[in-house]
């Protein structure tokens, strides 16, 4: 028998039926089927009574693209794993995490809540995509922020506000922010022209 979430428990049922050996070897051929789960526990009944095999879910942050497909979760520990239809309830920005290695993953799962929270940033986060110079976060009024690395957030996020408060009220529009120099003590802003997106700015080689 096995315990999970409704729209997955006939499909872990299917799995441990056709795993042949013990409890302990359904199980473990449960948690290699499933990506989804953290774990599966074994639970010996009384008796004769029946053996259960409970899926621990892993804990998802954001929606994710896999292979360009919204079929994937952002894992708290930055795992990117499949995610069954009708299993997660995800909303919110997209995480693309092609080419992140998993330290980046980490990361960015470590610092998802500070960046995805109501106001921490300027916009409203749309969604977040790798580069190999780091981070690079998609606002919901169009601009386009370079973080690079995930580090100083709480500064970046107060300092991205300053900068862009301050160039907007000289010049009104969308701009592309480059943090990836901040350490340094550079916040570096760039006007963006109508319909001009993460991509093509990315290939003009940003704003070095």
């Amino acid at each position: 028998m096995v315990e999970a979430p409704a729209p997955l428990r006939a499909l872990a049922q299917a799995m441990v039926d056709a795993a042949p050996g013990t409890a302990a070897d359904k199980a473990a051929a449960l948690r290699a089927r499933l990506p989804c789960a953290a774990d599966v526990t074994v639970s010996r009944g009384w008796g004769d009574g029946p053996t259960t095999l409970s899926v621990v879910l892993r804990r998802a942050v954001a929606p994710a693209l896999r292979s360009g497909r919204l079929d994937a979760a952002l894992g708290d520990d930055g795992t990117v794993f499949a995610v069954p239809e009708g299993v997660y309830a995800l909303s919110g920005p997209v995480v693309d995490s092609a080419g992140a290695d998993a330290p980046s993953l980490r990361d960015l799962a470590r610092e998802w809540p500070t960046l995805s929270a109501p106001g921490a940033l300027p916009a409203p986060l749309a969604g977040a995509s790798f580069a190999p110079d780091g981070w690079r976060l998609r606002l919901a009024d169009g601009t386009v922020v370079l973080w690079g690395r995930l580090d100083w957030t709480h500064e970046k996020l107060a300092r991205l506000k300053e900068a862009l408060s301050d160039a907007r009220s000289r010049e009104p529009g969308t701009f592309a922010a480059d943090l990836r120099f901040f350490e340094d003590g550079k916040v570096l802003l760039k006007p963006l022209a109508p319909g001009v997106g993460a991509a093509s700015f990315a290939g003009r080689g940003g704003m070095r």
